[in-house]
C-alpha cells in the first residue's frame, strides 16, 4: 500500500521559503501565508510555527504580524525588538499596529500546495463506498497515532474481541512525520505511518474485519477524512471516531448516555453524535469511512463503548500509541 502523494515534502521548509519572499520594508500575516500555502485554515499552524521555529539572526520572521496589523509575538525576543527590526527596515508601527494597506505584502510566488491535497481528497471522496453491514464482526481493529516528540509518530493497532471488548493482540510502529497538524488535512500527517502499520499487521496475519480509526470518515468538510482515506487506500471497511465536530449540525441537548443523534451536513446524514457514558456530557462523533454506513458505524460504536469515552478498539489504540510519551516501550507485537 502506498500514499498517493509525496510524503517526504518538508512543509516547514515550504513555509520558510514563503516567509523569505517577504521583502524588507513589508510585512505579511499568518492568514496571508496560509493562503499562499493554499488554505486559510493553515493560519493556526503558521502562527504556531512563527513562535516556535528554529530561529537565527538572519530569519525574517519579524515581518509576520497578526491580522489587522497587530505586531504579535516574536520568537527572537520581545515585541520591542520586533518593532525595532521593522523600524530599521522602514516599517512604521503606530500604537503597536502596522498599516497593512501601506506595508502589507501578499504577492507570493507559490504553487499553493494545499490545493493539490484538496484535489486528492476530492478524488478519494469519489472512490468511497457507503454500504450497509448487517453482521457484527467478531474481530475489530483500532488505530491511533501519538507524537512522543516533534517529527516522530507512534502508531498503534489494537485487535479487539467484539464480544468482550478485550485486547487480544497489538502492534506499534514509529516513523518520522513531516506533515504539520492542519485541521481537515490529518490524512496527510498520519496516512503514511498508518499504512506502514497496516502492512506490518497484514504480514503478521492479524488484520481485523473492520477498522475503527481515531479520525473522521465522511464527517469531513470535503467528505473524505482519514478514516475514509485509509479505508480506500487499504481497501478495507473503516469507521471514524472523533471528539470534536468538524462540520455539520446536530442537537446534543439532553443527550442521554448511550444515545445517538444524527449529524447532517448539506442536508445529508453523514454521522451520529454519541454520548458515551453518564459521567461525560461531551459526545463523540462517529461516521462511516469506507464500505460501511452510518447505521453500522453507530451500532458498532455503541456496542464497544464498554463504559469508556471511546469505543474499545480506539481506546486501546490510543493508550498503546501514547506509551512512548511516558517513557514506556511500546510492544512491537503482543498477545
Amino acid at each position: 500500500m502506498t500514499e498517493p502523494w509525496d510524503a517526504t515534502v518538508d512543509w516547514t521548509q515550504c513555509l520558510r521559503r514563503l516567509v523569505a519572499q517577504t521583502p524588507p520594508g513589508r510585512v505579511t500575516t499568518c492568514g496571508g501565508l496560509a493562503l499562499a500555502l493554499g488554505d486559510r485554515v493553515a493560519a493556526r499552524w503558521v502562527g504556531h510555527w512563527t513562535l516556535h521555529h528554529e530561529h537565527d539572526a538572519d530569519c525574517p520572521c519579524h515581518r509576520i504580524v497578526r491580522a489587522g496589523g497587530l505586531l504579535g509575538g516574536y520568537v527572537g525576543g520581545s515585541i520591542v525588538e520586533k518593532r525595532r527590526r521593522l523600524a530599521a527596515e522602514g516599517v512604521l508601527v503606530s500604537s503597536g499596529v502596522v498599516d497593512l494597506q501601506r506595508f502589507g505584502f501578499d504577492r507570493f510566488v507559490t504553487d499553493r500546495p494545499l490545493e493539490r491535497l484538496r484535489q486528492i481528497q476530492e478524488s478519494v471522496r469519489r472512490r468511497i463506498r457507503i454500504r450497509p453491514r448487517r453482521r457484527m464482526p467478531r474481530w475489530i481493529g483500532g488505530v491511533d497515532v501519538a507524537y512522543p516528540r516533534p517529527g516522530v509518530g507512534s502508531a498503534a493497532y489494537a485487535l479487539v474481541d467484539g464480544r468482550s471488548g478485550e485486547l487480544v493482540w497489538s502492534l506499534t510502529v514509529r516513523r518520522p512525520v513531516l506533515f504539520p497538524y492542519i485541521t481537515s488535512y490529518l490524512t496527510f500527517r498520519e496516512l503514511p505511518i498508518l499504512l506502514a502499520l497496516l502492512d506490518a499487521v497484514r504480514a503478521a496475519g492479524r488484520m481485523a474485519e473492520v477498522l475503527m480509526v481515531d479520525g473522521t470518515g465522511i464527517l469531513h468538510p470535503r467528505g473524505a477524512g482519514i478514516a475514509s482515506h485509509l479505508g480506500v487506500v487499504a481497501s478495507m471497511p473503516t469507521v471514524g471516531v472523533i471528539k470534536k465536530l468538524l462540520c455539520g449540525r446536530v442537537d446534543v441537548k439532553h443527550l442521554k448516555p448511550g444515545e445517538s443523534r444524527p449529524v447532517v451536513f448539506d442536508e445529508r446524514l453523514i454521522g451520529v453524535a454519541v454520548r458515551p457514558t453518564a459521567g461525560r456530557e461531551s459526545p463523540i462523533f462517529v461516521s462511516p469511512g469506507h464500505r460501511t454506513d452510518v447505521a453500522f458505524a453507530d451500532r458498532l460504536t455503541r456496542r464497544l463503548l464498554m463504559g469508556r469515552r471511546l469505543p474499545s478498539p480506539v481506546d486501546w489504540a490510543d493508550r498503546l500509541s501514547r506509551r512512548p510519551l511516558y517513557g514506556l516501550d511500546a510492544p512491537e507485537g503482543s498477545p
